[in-house]
C-alpha cells in the first residue's frame, strides 16, 4: 500500500505532463498509471481539479474507464458525466448495477436526470425509476434488483444450463433466489446444492426457507442488525405482496453501518447529519444546522447564570465556591458522557433492551457509588490542600458525591428514555447531556454549600 501511495503521489505531481505525455516521465507515469487498481485510480481522481480528473478519465481505456466510475462518489459522477460525450457516458450508465445508477442520479439535476434516463435500455430504466420511488434509507432504496431469480419448477440441469449462459457476472451471488411463475419468493438454492444434486432434481425439493425476509419500507439499519443477528450474507427484499424485488447484500450492510455510525457521531456532537460532503456542503447550510443547536444550548445554558445569581450572596462570602465550581460541573459532565456513551452503544449493538433496562441502571447506580467514592477522595485532597480548611473540603466533596451520581444515572436514563420513544438516543450524549449536566451540577453544588456552610 506505500509502494501504491508513493506512486500515485508521484503521478498527481506530475499530473499535467502524465495528460499531455509530452515527456518521457509522462508516458511512463502513464503506462504505470494502467495497472493500478480502478479504486487507488479513483482515488488519484478524487483529489484532482475538476478539469484535470475529466481529462484524465477521458484518455482511460472503456473497461478501465467503467471500473474507475464506480469507485468514484456520487457527487464526483454526477460533474464527470456531464463533461463525458453521449456515446461514452452510455456506454459507463449502462455497465453500471441498478441501485448505483440510482444513487447516481439523486445528484443530478431534473434536466441532467431526464438527459441521461434516455440513453438506458428501456428495461434497466423502469428499474432506475422504480427504485428512485422507494426512500432511500429503506430496503427498498437499498437493495439491488438486477439479481437473477430461478423458478420452482426448474430441475437443476435447466438451472445449470441458465447460469452458465448469463455469463459470472449475474451468478456471482452464491445464494440465488426462487419464486414461482408469479414471482412469489419461496426460498433460495446454493451453488453447492446446485453441484451435488442429479441433474433431474426438481429445485422444489432442494429449497431451503429464507431466514430473514426485508420488505420494502424497512429502515436499513433494522435489515442490516437483523442480517448481522442471523449471520446472512444476503436478504431478500420483497413488497407487500410477497413478490420478489432485489436483494441487500453483505456490503450493502457495511455501507449501512458506516452510515449511520457517522450520523450518530453528528448526532453525539449536536450536528445534524449532511446528506453530502464536508466540502460540498455549502457554507450557509453549515452555519443554518450547527447554529440551531448551539442556539438551543446557550438559551439552555443561561439557567445555570439565574441559578448563580440567586446564590450571589453566598458566593461572594466563601470565594472557594467560586474557585472548584468548573472542577465539579467539569467531572459530572465528563461521568456523565462516559454512562451515555456505553448506553447508546449498547442500545445500538442491542446488548441493552426494553427487557433488562432495571438492570442496566442498577448497574450503572453501583458504579456510579464506586466512582463517586474514588472522586471524592481526590477531590477531598485537593480541595484541602489547596484551602487547608475541612469543613470546605467534605461540603464540595459531598456535592461531588451527587454530582457524579445523578450524572451517570442520567447519562444511562435518558438515552433508554429516548430509545423508548422512539427517538434516537445518540441525541442525549454530549453536548446535550453536558449542557443539561451543568445546569443540574450548578444546582446541587450551590444547594448544598448553602444548606452547610450558610
Amino acid at each position: 500500500m506505500l509502494k501504491t501511495k508513493k506512486i500515485l503521489f508521484q503521478i498527481e505531481n506530475n499530473i499535467d505532463s502524465v495528460i499531455t505525455e509530452e515527456t518521457a516521465l509522462g508516458k511512463d507515469l502513464w503506462n504505470i498509471l494502467l495497472v493500478q487498481h480502478h479504486a487507488d485510480i479513483a482515488m488519484l481522481l478524487s483529489r484532482l481539479e475538476t478539469d484535470q480528473y475529466v481529462a484524465l478519465f477521458k484518455k482511460l481505456p472503456l473497461e478501465l474507464s467503467i471500473k474507475v466510475f464506480k469507485k468514484l462518489p456520487p457527487d464526483q459522477q454526477a460533474i464527470l458525466i456531464t463533461h463525458l460525450e453521449q456515446d461514452h457516458a452510455a456506454l459507463i450508465l449502462k455497465n453500471m448495477p441498478a441501485d448505483e445508477l440510482s444513487d447516481f442520479f439523486d445528484h443530478l439535476s431534473d434536466e441532467d436526470l431526464n438527459k441521461y434516463l434516455r440513453l438506458l435500455q428501456t428495461n434497466q430504466r423502469n428499474q432506475i425509476l422504480a427504485l428512485l420511488s422507494f426512500n432511500p434509507r429503506s430496503a427498498g432504496g437499498r437493495m439491488h434488483s438486477d439479481i437473477i431469480t430461478l423458478q420452482k419448477d426448474f430441475t437443476v440441469k435447466r438451472c445449470v444450463e441458465l447460469l452458465q449462459r448469463l455469463g459470472p457476472e449475474k451468478t456471482n451471488v452464491q445464494r440465488m433466489y426462487v419464486t414461482n411463475k408469479d414471482g412469489i419468493l419461496i426460498g433460495f438454492i446454493t451453488l453447492d446444492k446446485l453441484v451435488v444434486n442429479k441433474p433431474e432434481t426438481p429445485l422444489a425439493n432442494i429449497i431451503s426457507p429464507n431466514e430473514l425476509i426485508a420488505h420494502v419500507d424497512d429502515d436499513q439499519e433494522d435489515i442490516a442488525n437483523q442480517m448481522q443477528h442471523y449471520g446472512v450474507l444476503s436478504a431478500p427484499v420483497v413488497d407487500k405482496h410477497n413478490h420478489f424485488l432485489g436483494v441487500i447484500t453483505a456490503d450493502d450492510v457495511f455501507e449501512i453501518m458506516k452510515e449511520e455510525g457517522s450520523e450518530d457521531v453528528y448526532r453525539m456532537f449536536g450536528l445534524i447529519p449532511v446528506d453530502r460532503g464536508y466540502f460540498t456542503t455549502p457554507a450557509w447550510r453549515m452555519v443554518w444546522q450547527r447554529g440551531i443547536w448551539l442556539i438551543s444550548l446557550l438559551i439552555l445554558q443561561s439557567f445555570s447564570s439565574l441559578i448563580l445569581s440567586n446564590y450571589s450572596a453566598m458566593i461572594n462570602k466563601y470565594t472557594i465556591i467560586a474557585v472548584f465550581l468548573t472542577m465539579l460541573i467539569g467531572t459530572g459532565g465528563n461521568a456523565g458522557n462516559q454512562s451515555a456513551t456505553l448506553v447508546i452503544r449498547g442500545l445500538t449493538t442491542k446488548e441493552m433492551t426494553r427487557r433488562n433496562v432495571y438492570r442496566v441502571l442498577m448497574r450503572e447506580l453501583s458504579i456510579s457509588i464506586a466512582l463517586a467514592f474514588l472522586l471524592v477522595a481526590v477531590g477531598f485532597a485537593r480541595v484541602y490542600w489547596s484551602c487547608h480548611d475541612i469543613l470546605s473540603a467534605a461540603v464540595i466533596s459531598l456535592s461531588l458525591f451527587l454530582i457524579v451520581v445523578t450524572s451517570i444515572i442520567l447519562g444511562a436514563f435518558i438515552p433508554i428514555m429516548l430509545e423508548r420513544f422512539n427517538i434516537d438516543p445518540a441525541h442525549s450524549a454530549a453536548p446535550f447531556l453536558a449542557t443539561i449536566m451543568d445546569i443540574l451540577g450548578v444546582l446541587i453544588y450551590c444547594f448544598v454549600c448553602s444548606k452547610l456552610l450558610g
